[in-house]
């Protein structure tokens, strides 16, 4: 194989696991209450996103405001107080971890 057949492989691989996104554990549905970039009161060097979130299948049964340690600050662009989004948690050491955001339509 030649060198430049190895760099495209590999980077086909790369691409691949990329493209499987983060590993998501339970998904759950929301409102924004606040987002807290770092460092904030909650957290001295993650992002903080807080959410009032709807029961979460398997992990949480009833409804709560409460805060989560997001992956990246990145995943709060465009979001404001207010907005109601999906959301992926994955299962950490220590945290749970906001992984994945979308936005959603509003509730009327």
């Amino acid at each position: 194989m030649t060198r430049a057949r190895r760099v495209a492989a590999l980077a086909a691989v790369f691409l691949a696991l990329g493209a499987a996104g983060p590993t998501v554990n339970y998904h759950g549905t929301g409102t924004v209450l606040a987002l807290l970039p770092p460092p904030s009161d909650l957290h001295a060097s993650r992002p903080v996103i807080v959410i009032e979130h709807d029961p979460i299948a398997g992990l949480m049964p009833d409804r709560m405001a409460m805060p989560f340690i997001a992956a990246s600050a990145a995943l709060f662009d465009g979001l404001h107080p207010g907005d109601r989004i999906a959301f992926g948690l994955q299962d950490t050491p220590g945290a749970l971890l906001v992984v994945t955001i979308e936005r959603l339509p509003s509730r009327r």
